[in-house]
């Protein structure tokens, strides 16, 4: 289309007043040419044609065409000083002008195109320029030909880049090998790659990360040229990523800490729970050896009592085996995990503590939870948490008081199942002034308390994409609700 072929870049009147100018200087010379030569010089309107279509474009071409034809027929085609046309030459004419509209609009679409390219390296200059990555280039052994200046915004001079490779100046070739050997096994291979981060240093020392992508580049015979490719600077993405994993380390090491805090203020419960098996099977012991000891050795009752020792000493070691659990320094993992069975395993925790203090426990369990994604320990934290500030909610009321409920339940949502779980007590409850505040990290209502176990098992939920919060009973006490999606 004539108006796609970005001839406008000029004034009006100097593209269409350089084909009349053209066609009037070609006419001139021509003349006087007709004058020595006898023949009409029809190159010279072609180049008139020719000029002012990749001056102005198509129009201002299609007019020197118009112009050249006039001209052409009125002084050099028979009869001449006329437009009358001839039949014999006809031919002629129509010959000149189809050449000279079909040379016409090669060099206007020639012109536009050149004009096109160059809008497009324009672009595409000033998107490097203004863009906060950097273009590079690679030979054959990998070793840079060509950096951007962008690179000068992270403290790297690109001169100091040429002529050596990438990992020639990366700083985590040593720790990171394997890294860097299937970086260059790829290279080796032509590959393209993508988002391949490694570190460096600036000129001042200063640590920089860097993320590259390149495409290997061939000739036309296939022969292997080097790599292309950009740059990106993700220093600052990398160490937010790195704090971030140092906070989460933290949190989970504050976690353990709070377990190990948890397990010592249940100590004397869990010396109680052990001392139960193992009482019982030195009891069992000794009946065995009073048993054999007789002359006929009453061996079904050996057989019975031995069976005994071997439960109790089972359970003994359950008991150990949740303890061992719930202190462990390990990795969160989130795994399928029963609800159900989770409240089942930290029950046992607390009884020897509710039978203390004569604390009636009642459970109410919904018999199908969906299973929910989580780590298995820190939500056996979470609940004993609970149960265990329930407790001391409850130890210090009136005998007819001190109850606890542990219920679960199974809430549709339009999102999917979730699995609900509250522990309600009849304690000392809090005020409105206190439930604002019941998950601040430090803020307590025990003396003596560190204010931890509330806004650690808020932060644990939370990275279980649950809910955890406190309501006060109408009459007595408290309800913590715990919620958590079903696994889908």
């Amino acid at each position: 289309m004539p108006d796609s072929l970005g001839w406008r870049k000029h004034p009006v009147i100097l593209n269409y007043g350089v084909p009349v100018l053209s066609v009037g200087v070609v006419l001139i010379i021509g003349r006087w040419l007709d004058l020595y030569f006898r023949a009409a010089p029809v190159s010279l309107f072609i180049c008139a044609v020719t000029f002012s279509a990749w001056l102005g474009g198509f129009r201002p071409g299609l007019l020197a065409t118009i112009l050249s034809v006039l001209v052409f027929k009125y002084y050099f085609v028979p009869p001449v000083y006329s437009l009358a046309l001839e039949t014999a030459e006809i031919p002629r004419l129509v010959v000149f002008s189809v050449a000279a509209l079909f040379v016409g609009s090669l060099s206007a679409g020639q012109r536009s195109a050149t004009e096109a390219l160059r809008e497009s390296e324009q672009r595409f200059r000033e998107y490097a320029e203004t863009a906060s990555d950097w273009l590079w280039e690679t030979g054959p052994d990998h070793s840079f030909t060509r950096i951007s200046e962008r690179l000068t915004t992270v403290g790297i001079a690109p001169v100091s880049r040429i002529g050596v490779t990438r990992w020639a100046f990366a700083t985590d070739v040593a720790e990171d090998a394997e890294k860097w050997r299937l970086h260059v096994a790829t290279l080796e291979a032509h590959q393209p790659f993508h988002g391949f981060v490694y570190r460096t240093a600036a000129a001042d020392g200063s640590v920089v990360y860097i993320s590259t992508s390149g495409r290997p580049l061939f000739d036309a015979d296939g022969r292997f040229l080097g790599y292309r490719g950009v740059t990106t600077d993700v220093t600052a993405a990398v160490r937010a990523e790195q704090a971030e994993k140092a906070l989460h380390q933290a949190q989970a090491e504050l976690a353990r800490v709070a377990r190990v805090t948890t397990l010592g203020e249940l100590a004397a419960s869990i010396a109680h729970e052990i001392n139960q098996p193992l009482a019982a099977i030195g009891a069992d012991a000794n009946a065995c050896l009073h048993w054999l000891a007789a002359d006929r050795p009453d061996l079904d009752s050996v057989r019975e009592a031995l069976t005994a020792i071997v439960k109790d000493g089972h359970r003994a070691g359950e008991v150990i085996t949740r303890i061992r659990t719930l202190l462990a320094r390990s990795s969160v993992a989130h795994e399928p995990c029963d609800l159900s069975g989770v409240i089942q395993e930290v029950l046992p925790f607390v009884g020897p503590e509710i039978g203390r203090h004569g604390i009636l426990l009642q459970t109410s369990l919904a018999p199908a939870l969906p299973p929910v994604l989580g780590d298995r320990v820190q939500l056996q934290q979470v609940l004993l948490n609970l149960l265990l500030n329930a407790v001391e909610a409850v130890r210090e009321v009136p005998p007819e008081r001190r109850r606890l409920l542990v219920r679960s339940t199974l809430d549709q949502r339009e999102d999917g199942p979730w699995a609900l779980v509250a522990v309600e007590d009849a304690g000392v409850g809090f005020g409105a002034a206190e439930a604002s505040r019941l998950f601040e990290a430090f803020y307590t209502t025990k003396p003596g308390g560190l204010g931890m176990g509330l806004s650690i098992s808020r932060s644990i939920i939370d990275s279980h994409r649950g809910r955890l919060w406190a309501a006060a009973n109408p009459d007595h006490g408290a309800t913590f609700h715990l919620a958590l999606p079903g696994m889908r």
